[in-house]
C-alpha cells in the first residue's frame, strides 16, 4: 500500500487561533486531573473550535479589508458623480456574502464550546445556550467563579451574534439580511453615506471585527478558566504578556506555581 500525505490546514502555529486554542490549551488539559476520556473530549472540542474560527477568519478578513478600503477612499476622495446626469457612483463590496459565512462558522464554534463546557460541567447543553451554562457553572463551582462572571459579561454580544445567524437561517423580518454601501443626496446638500450593514442596522465591518476578537478570547478563557478546577494543588493559570509571547506560537496562558520557590 502506498501512503498518501495530505496537508490538513494552511495555517501554522504563528496564527493566534492555532497557538491559543490548540497548542496552549493542550498543555493545560494535559495537566488536569480529568479522566483520559474527558481530556480527549475537551481536546477534540477545542480542536473543532480552532478549525471553525480559522474558517470564520478567512471569511471575515478579506471582507473587513474591502469595506475599510472603500471607506478610506470615500473619506479621501469624497463621493463621485457622473456628469452631466449627476448619477452617484456608489461603490460595491463584491464579497459581502462572506458575512453569512462568518456567522455560520462563528455559531459552530460556540456550539463546540458548549460541548467542551458540558464535559467540564458534566452536563449536556444541546447547543450554545450560555445562559444555561452560566446557571450550571454557579451550581457546580461557585457563583463568583471566573467562568460564571465571564458568562455574565459576555451574554450580550453572544446573543447579538446568534440572533444574526438565526435571522440568516430563519428570517423573521422582511428586511434584506445584509445591504451594501448606499449613498443618497441630503436635502441640505452633501451626501448621506450608509456603510454595509445587517438587517438590524449593525455595521458589518464593526460587527465582524468585534466578534472575531470576542470568539477567540471568550472560547479560550472559558475552557482555560474551567480547567483550573481540575489542576493539582499548587498549580495556577498565568497569562503571558502580549509583548512577551513567542511570535512563532503566541500562546497566551501557561501554568505556574502558586508559591514558587525563592
Amino acid at each position: 500500500m502506498v501512503f498518501q500525505i495530505k496537508q490538513f490546514m494552511d495555517e501554522g502555529s504563528e496564527n493566534p487561533i492555532v497557538a491559543r486554542l490548540s497548542i496552549g490549551l493542550a498543555d493545560l488539559i494535559q495537566m488536569t486531573r480529568l479522566s483520559e476520556e474527558r481530556r480527549e473530549k475537551v481536546k477534540s472540542a477545542s480542536f473543532e473550535i480552532m478549525c471553525f474560527l480559522i474558517d470564520a477568519e478567512k471569511a471575515a478578513k478579506p471582507l473587513i479589508g474591502a469595506i475599510k478600503q472603500i471607506e478610506e477612499k470615500l473619506n479621501a476622495e469624497g463621493v463621485k458623480t457622473q456628469q452631466p446626469s449627476g448619477a452617484i457612483e456608489t461603490p460595491t463590496v463584491m464579497n459581502l456574502g462572506s458575512a453569512r459565512t462568518f456567522l455560520k462558522f462563528g455559531k459552530q464554534a460556540l456550539q463546540s464550546l458548549a460541548v467542551a463546557m458540558g464535559v467540564l460541567l458534566e452536563k449536556d447543553f444541546n447547543g450554545p445556550h450560555f445562559d444555561k451554562i452560566a446557571v450550571r457553572a454557579k451550581e457546580a463551582w461557585r457563583p463568583d467563579h471566573p467562568v460564571a462572571k465571564l458568562l455574565e459579561e459576555d451574554q450580550r454580544w453572544i446573543k447579538e451574534m446568534l440572533d444574526l445567524r438565526n435571522e440568516d437561517e430563519h428570517p423573521k423580518t422582511s428586511k434584506p439580511f445584509v445591504e451594501d454601501f448606499d449613498i443618497s443626496p441630503r436635502p441640505e446638500g452633501g451626501y448621506l453615506i450608509k456603510v454595509p450593514r445587517f438587517y438590524n442596522d449593525k455595521g458589518v465591518r464593526e460587527c465582524l471585527d468585534a466578534c472575531s476578537h470576542n470568539l477567540l478570547t471568550f472560547s479560550e478563557e472559558m475552557i482555560a478558566l474551567g480547567l483550573t478546577n481540575f489542576f493539582p494543588p499548587g498549580i495556577i493559570l498565568s497569562e503571558i504578556p502580549e509583548d512577551k509571547r513567542d511570535p512563532a506560537k503566541p500562546v497566551r496562558f501557561r501554568l505556574g506555581l502558586k508559591n514558587p520557590p525563592i
